[in-house]
């Protein structure tokens, strides 16, 4: 898919409201575009060493998340789509994947990542072991699976893959790259199933942190 292509996915996309199946099918397609299209810059090749890698798949994966929520904040007058989102990446998420990859050990790691990805989750005046006790609780919740729903909730292109085996891979401190690796599913396709399910459970995930009035964290 070239950047013309992908232009218009995303100026498509614009034309249908959050959260309408046309628009997730249509953004879905787009980031998978995205990764696959070789058009996604580097930002500091050959830095952080053995690192880069998990930093730069951390970046893409948050890259992806919000271009799922934001697409509507792009701007075809301004500039190119791939320039739109080389700068995202470059400006913006690698800069705050290396803060989440470097100097924290990987429990954190993926609590940070985790409760970032359930942004609604969390009230501004709530302590940082809050959000951790709310990520154990939920993670818990989550392994057990006493309603079965997490087992059940399976991609529809690969409906042996489910939630909870993701979630449980994802926290474990797997990357997204090694998970689409064994499961050969492209990461975009992971990242985005995952980033619905928890917007299908919030309410529930919710009620199970006893969190009242919510605001978003960015």
């Amino acid at each position: 898919m070239n950047e013309q292509q992908l232009q218009e996915l995303a100026l498509q996309a614009q034309q249908y409201p959050l959260g309408t199946t046309a628009r997730r099918i249509i953004v879905s397609k787009l980031t998978d575009g995205i990764y696959q299209s070789g058009k996604l810059c580097y930002p500091y090749k050959g830095q952080f060493g053995a690192v880069y890698k998990q930093i730069y798949q951390e970046a893409v994966q948050d890259l992806f998340l919000y271009i799922c929520k934001n697409i509507d904040k792009y701007d075809s007058e301004r500039g190119s789509f791939m320039t739109w989102v080389n700068m995202l990446l470059s400006k913006r998420f690698f800069k705050e994947a290396i803060g989440k990859v470097i100097g924290s050990d990987n429990e954190i790691q993926v609590e940070s990542s985790f409760l970032e990805n359930l942004e609604d989750l969390t009230v501004e005046d709530e302590e940082e072991n809050d959000y951790v006790s709310a990520f154990h609780k939920i993670r818990r919740y989550i392994k057990t699976d006493p309603k079965g729903v997490f087992r059940q909730t399976c991609i529809k292109k690969y409906p042996k893959v489910n939630f909870r085996e993701i979630a449980i891979k994802r926290w474990s401190g797997i990357s997204w790259k090694d998970i689409s690796d064994e499961l050969n599913i492209p990461v975009a396709t992971l990242s985005n199933f995952y980033q619905r399910s928890i917007e299908k459970f919030r309410d529930e995930f919710k009620d199970l942190c006893g969190v009242g009035d919510l605001t978003a964290r960015r």
